[in-house]
Formats: C-alpha cells, structure tokens, sequence
C-alpha cells in the first residue's frame, strides 16, 4: 500500500466516534464498564436496604412505638428483603462476573454485549418502581419479602409495583446469568477446558 501525500499512512480513515459524558455509560458494551455499573447499582441498592434495616432495629430497640407504625414497619422490613436480594447481591454477582470471567477466560468481551448492557439499565426502573413504592396510597408490599398469599391479596397499588420491579429484576438476573454461563460455554481461550 502506497502512502498518501502529506504524511498521512491512513488508507481508510473511519470516524469511529466513542460517545462521550453520559451516553458513554448508557450505550457502553465494554464488559468492565457494565461491571462497574452493576457494582456501584449493588451498592447503592445496599445503602438503601441498609437504611431500611436501620429504621427497623431503631424501632425493635425498644418494646412500643419509637419510629413508624406498624404497617410502615412491615413494609420496611418487606423493601428491605427484596431490596437487598434481588437489588443488592444478585446485582453484585452479575458485576463481579461481568468484571472477572473474560479476564479469567481470555475473552475480549462478554458473549452478548447488548444485552449485557440492556440487563444493567433493567435494574434502575425496577429499583425506582421499588423503592417509590412507599410513596402510593396505601403504602409498599407489607407481607414479607416471600410475597405469599393471602397477605399479597390484600394489599393495594403497592404490590402491584413490587410484584411488577421483582419481575423486571428478575430478567435482569436471568439475561445476565445467560451471558455468563453462554461467555464460560463458548468464548474460553484455545486450549482452556472448562476444569481450567
């Protein structure tokens, strides 16, 4: 290939133009940064149920009523549950797979990487729907993070919300576990068996 008057050794210039500020993190594939945003959604999600888990030992502290009445009490310690297992933990197993398995392997890059970033931005209007929740009439799902019957029947707008963020959670979780589990299958370096 000949080079091009002026110095330039550039045969095909294409723009590839990176988005920049926010729509970096919106659209990014790049697995280590999807990861870190897992992490840090964990951890927020961790602050939250946190504080729920503090309201709730302040008002155990003492036998009687000191911070919330009874049914916000219930409803604390339901937010907190869910919270704190689907928006907590299962976020930060996905962010430490996310981070961790293409380095251990020698992938470039998780198996799906839009749906590896779709899986991440399912997490925030679930959490949102969560936690606003508390703010509907007749305040947030009140019948343990389990959600069984009878107690689910009797609640308002409020379990719809949690019923409907657990779902949305939920295939977060599972599109995130069929990336991981797809990325172990089928994206190991040459010579790399699963025992490896």
């Amino acid at each position: 290939m000949a080079a091009i008057p002026g110095g330039a050794d550039h045969a095909h210039d294409h723009d590839h133009h990176q988005p920049t500020g926010i729509m970096r993190w919106v659209t990014t594939t790049n697995h280590k940064d999807i990861g870190s945003m897992y992490l840090w959604f964990s951890f927020a999600m961790f602050l939250v149920g946190g504080v729920m888990a503090l309201v709730i030992r302040a008002e155990l502290f003492q036998p009687g009523l000191q911070v919330v009445d009874p049914d916000r009490f219930n409803q604390m310690t339901t937010l907190h549950g869910l919270i704190m297992v689907f928006g907590a933990i299962m976020p930060a197993f996905v962010g430490f797979a996310n981070w961790m398995i293409p380095l251990m392997i020698g992938a470039s890059d998780m198996a799906f990487a839009r749906m590896n970033n779709w899986s991440f931005w399912l997490l925030p209007p679930a959490a949102i729907l969560l936690t606003s929740s508390l703010l509907v009439p007749g305040g947030a799902a009140a019948s343990g993070w389990t959600l069984y019957p009878p107690l689910t029947v009797q609640m308002g707008i409020g379990m719809d919300m949690a019923i409907f963020a657990v779902h949305i959670l939920g295939i977060s979780s599972i599109m995130g576990s069929i990336n991981i589990v797809t990325t172990l299958l089928n994206m190991r370096a040459p010579g790399m068996t699963l025992m490896k």
